[in-house]
Parts: C-alpha cells; structure tokens; sequence
C-alpha cells in the first residue's frame, strides 16, 4: 500500500515535471509520457511482481469471469479490479501512438500492436517466472488498445473540428 502511494507520488511529480518542460511543445510532451507510459507498464508487470519459480499459463479465457461471478463479494470486488486494470492499462497505448504517430492512427494497425505488446508481456512473465501468461490478459489489454484508440478517434474528431469551424 505505502509502495503504491509513493509510486502515485512520484508519477505526479514526474508529470508535473513534464508539463512544465515540454509547456509549448505537444509532440515533445506526449513522447515524454508515452516513455513514461511504457516504463510504468514495464515495472508494473516484470519487475514488481513476484510470481511462482514454475512457469503458470492460464488459457480459459473466461476463467475471471467464472471467478468474478462465483467468489465471495470481497474476492469477486478484487476479480473485477483486475479486469477493469488490465483493460485500462493499455487505453494510453492506444491514445498515445495515433496521437504521437499519425500515419499509425488506424485500426488495423492499433489491433495488431496491442496483440504483440500484450504478447510480448505474457512471454516475458512466462520465461522469467513473473506472472502467469494468460489469455485473459491478451484480450483485456487489446480491448484497452482498442478503446484507446476510440477515444483518440472521437478526441481527434472533436479538435478537428474545432480548428476547421472556429466560433
């Protein structure tokens, strides 16, 4: 708990930081968070947890569902957390590159990357004993991918707009 609060602290501070650094450059800013962005992911899902000295796959892709559905309230509150983080710790992959990247704001491209990120994270977790590979995973973290890339469909829409009918 207190690790999870100095890493708030410190991510604050850091984009704090950024924000006063990059203030009149966007592009510069939003690469600064991205990197930023990636080495949270990275400490988040190698470094910081600890997993089992046995490789452990978990290839039901409904097996949090079935647990969510069927714990105790507290377990089941704790299933659905970590759905819902497994989802949204991809969205910023998914804003961030059409948004850093213009030529890689398409679908086609943002699925297929979210698939390898995530792929590439399992397959680490896996070799190194950090974590469960788990399908699950791979399709929470696309999904974030995705939705991530919705709202920077919908966000460059609106700012487009706004530039091509000012008031």
């Amino acid at each position: 708990m207190i690790l999870d609060i100095i890493n708030i602290i410190s991510i604050i501070c850091i984009l704090v930081c950024i924000i006063l650094l990059c203030k009149n450059d966007r592009k510069a800013f939003l690469k600064v968070v991205f990197c930023v962005y990636i080495a949270l992911v990275a400490s988040v899902t190698l470094v910081v947890f600890r997993g089992s000295p046995y490789a452990q796959f978990e290839l039901d892709p409904i097996a949090s569902y079935r647990r969510w559905l069927t714990a105790p309230p507290d377990l089941a509150r704790i299933e659905a957390l970590s759905i819902i983080l497994n989802i949204a710790m991809f969205v910023p992959l998914g804003f961030l590159v059409p948004a850093l990247w213009r030529g890689l704001a398409k679908i086609y491209i943002i699925l297929p990357l979210s698939i390898l990120a995530t792929l590439v994270i399992e397959a680490t977790q896996l070799i190194t004993n950090r974590g469960v590979f788990s399908i699950e995973d791979i399709i929470h973290n696309t999904a974030g991918g995705l939705f991530g890339y919705a709202i920077f469909k919908i966000f460059y829409r609106r700012v487009s707009k706004i530039k091509t009918h000012p008031s």
